[in-house]
């Protein structure tokens, strides 16, 4: 499946501070914030199997940065493998094969 949601991105921030926002944020006690953080998949985990990392473990000026350079990476032009096996490629294709059937099927009828 991977090959098909190429780039993978994550946004990663360090456990310790991940937590002390979550808290700040919904205001839950530590244990709870603890239990929704453990019942996700670790940063660390999806930081090692995806394409692209934005680290958010500093200011919000740095992120935004980050995220216009991955903007750019991710909006360049796909080369043709990649554009044939995106969700795209496969419309493209799914199209071509209907009309073709209904250009047999018409040419048949006459």
């Amino acid at each position: 499946m991977d090959k098909f949601t190429k780039p993978i991105i994550v946004v990663w921030i360090d456990l310790e501070t991940q937590k002390k926002r979550l808290m700040e944020r919904d205001k839950p006690n530590e244990e709870d914030a603890g239990h929704r953080i453990n019942a996700q998949m670790p940063l660390d985990v999806k930081r090692n199997k995806v394409d692209i990392v934005i680290d958010n473990t500093r200011s919000l000026d740095d992120l935004n940065e980050q995220f216009q350079k991955v903007l750019i990476e991710v909006s360049k032009h796909l080369t043709w493998t990649q554009f044939w096996l995106s969700k795209n490629g496969a419309l493209v294709i799914l199209a071509l094969l209907t009309s073709d059937v209904v250009l047999c099927i018409k040419e048949l009828r006459i």
